[in-house]
């Protein structure tokens, strides 16, 4: 592997390894308080960088190719591909580490639906939402998810990014408890697949996953 790919890896990982294990927070009237929001989009600007790049191209040319077509839902897809070609149960087990009790249903069950969440799934016949319960659902009641589960727990989190980035939540929502609690799953569905990824590059293309002091370095 070339430096500038290990060097590029390493760059995202920080920022990876900065949401899994900082904790995020805001003052609030003079008080610091935990944040989720913040949490969900640092691990969302890691994912980013992840999807864009195409890395079986990118390893078997041995230089960086990013990708230059395709929309959100496609870029999910190869990623999630790439990840389940090496072992297509990785990010269930990355995904309970971070929820080992899974009770990622009991969570998100009572979530409100939005515009953008009760827009059809890119799977057909079920509505964003829809298809993330079911998904929630099967990781709740300890049934092995594939790759289409994977997929459908991704569009949700992307449907809640637009929500974020786009205004369709306000500030105030935002703080809300049951809001704030359901973002920890968002959230833990993206480090788990960033989680993922890494562990594979390492595994399978002996990417030397980075240390303490290389974060701490890196954010100080």
């Amino acid at each position: 592997m070339r430096y500038e790919i290990s060097d590029l890896l390493i760059s995202i990982e920080v920022s990876h390894q900065f949401a899994k294990t900082h904790k995020h927070g805001l003052e609030l009237h003079g008080k610091w308080k935990l944040f989720e929001p913040t949490k969900f989009i640092y691990s969302f600007f890691s994912f980013n960088m992840i999807y864009s790049i195409d890395w079986e191209s990118t390893l078997e040319k041995n230089k960086i190719r990013y990708k230059t077509n395709g929309n959100a839902k496609k870029l999910f897809h190869d990623t999630i591909h790439f990840i389940t070609a090496y072992d297509e149960n990785i990010f269930e087990k990355e995904l309970e580490k971070l929820d080992p009790k899974r009770k990622m249903y009991s969570v998100i069950n009572k979530m409100a639906y939005d515009r953008n969440s009760n827009r059809e799934s890119e799977l057909k016949y079920n509505t964003i939402a829809q298809d993330f319960k079911n998904a929630a659902l099967k990781f709740s009641e300890f049934h092995s998810l594939n790759s289409n589960d994977h997929f459908k727990l991704l569009q949700m989190s992307y449907a809640v990014r637009n929500n974020i980035f786009h205004g369709e939540k306000k500030a105030t929502q935002m703080i809300e408890t049951g809001q704030r609690e359901r973002l920890i799953h968002y959230t833990n569905i993206i480090l788990a697949t960033n989680e993922s990824f890494f562990e594979v590059m390492k595994n399978k293309y002996s990417y030397r996953r980075i240390e303490d002091w290389e974060l701490d370095e890196n954010i100080v």
